[in-house]
């Protein structure tokens, strides 16, 4: 399953007009087969992880402040033990979540909804919501950062990137000025991200591999998401392409394969083990709105917006997250702007 970064079930959506089709949009693939996409549950209005496991389950925040987890396919919810002001951001298939608190740092909720306070990487003052994410081993990866005061009236964050185990305790990825970011974390413990502008994946044992680009100039590249298999996805730029990048995929250090987008540019956010690649395309070269894509295990990429029925008015956002049982989780908003976090099945 991938997990990558960035942070009312069915009837709600029925009365907002059509959320939930009720028959199933497609588009053909590269190989000849259909695609097929169809909601199988929404969650309205409520602050919503950017994760799904492997049984269509999602962590969230209600409005009230209470961390729960949701199943999409039976509409049941479990309460977590609430944590004021905490936020979950990922998930296990066993139902573990991970969070951030602005004060307590690292949260665990075991699978029963108990909770652990694991506290703060040393040096650092906080937590960044919305970065810890976990694999079934029990490896975490999260963003921690420390103040700094060129000028005393506004403190700039420095951001480091930090693996976390029981074992293990908290350990750093990358020095500060090094330019490490990491952004996925698969159920081996394999983290991947960039280092000094060169995509690259961290392994348990401590290893560091840098992932080489297509051939030619590159001004950087980096890793967005990564398989159980180890296949990364992420993006790579070149001089002079008006800040676009171009989606790329890693099936090794040394095998980058460019994704096929709409001819403007986009990247690649997620990979799942049946080789569904989630991501973002450009449109037309004059305009920076980008539309959520799915590439199929043949590389053909598909505009969510035309596999599922968009009511008037709404937005398909993003692709938050790829299970794999090929479900996605998907952000979106109305035409009066109420976000709405849809569990879509590809097939």
């Amino acid at each position: 399953m991938s997990r990558n970064w960035r942070p009312a079930a069915v009837a709600t959506a029925a009365l907002l007009g059509l959320l939930i089709p009720t028959g199933t949009a497609r588009a053909e693939d590269d190989a000849g087969k259909r695609v097929h996409a169809r909601v199988v549950g929404t969650l309205e209005g409520e602050s919503a992880a950017p994760a799904v496991n492997r049984h269509g389950e999602v962590a969230f925040t209600t409005k009230q402040g209470d961390q729960m987890v949701w199943n999409a396919t039976t509409g049941e919810r479990r309460a977590l033990q609430k944590v004021p002001d905490a936020a979950p951001s990922d998930l296990t298939d066993d139902g573990r979540v991970v969070g951030a608190h602005h004060t307590d740092g690292l949260i665990l909720w075991a699978a029963d909804g108990s909770v652990t306070r694991i506290g703060i990487p040393p040096g650092q003052v906080a937590v960044l919501y919305g970065s810890p994410r976990i694999g079934e081993d029990g490896t975490v990866l999260l963003t921690a950062y420390h103040l700094v005061h060129p000028d005393p009236r506004r403190p700039q964050p420095v951001y480091m990137s930090y693996r976390w185990t029981s074992g293990g305790g908290f350990q750093l990825l990358g020095a500060a000025g090094e330019g490490t970011t990491a952004m996925a974390v698969n159920d081996a413990g394999l983290i991947v991200g960039s280092s000094r502008n060169t995509a690259a994946a961290w392994h348990r044992d401590g290893g560091v591999e840098t992932y080489a680009p297509t051939p030619g100039h590159t001004s950087r590249t980096w890793a967005r998401g990564v398989s159980d298999r180890d296949v990364l996805v992420g993006g790579q730029q070149r001089p002079g392409s008006d800040g676009r990048a171009t989606p790329t995929r890693w099936d090794g250090p040394a095998e980058p394969r460019e994704l096929t987008d709409l001819g403007f540019g986009g990247e690649a956010t997620g990979v799942n083990s049946r080789g569904w690649i989630t991501g973002t395309v450009h449109t037309s070269a004059t305009d920076y709105r980008t539309v959520p894509v799915v590439w199929d295990p043949h590389g053909g990429p598909h505009r969510l917006d035309e596999l599922l029925d968009v009511p008037d008015g709404g937005t398909l956002a993003d692709v938050e997250a790829i299970n794999d049982r090929d479900q996605l989780l998907v952000r979106m908003y109305t035409a009066d702007w109420k976000p709405l976090d849809l569990v879509v099945q590809l097939h």
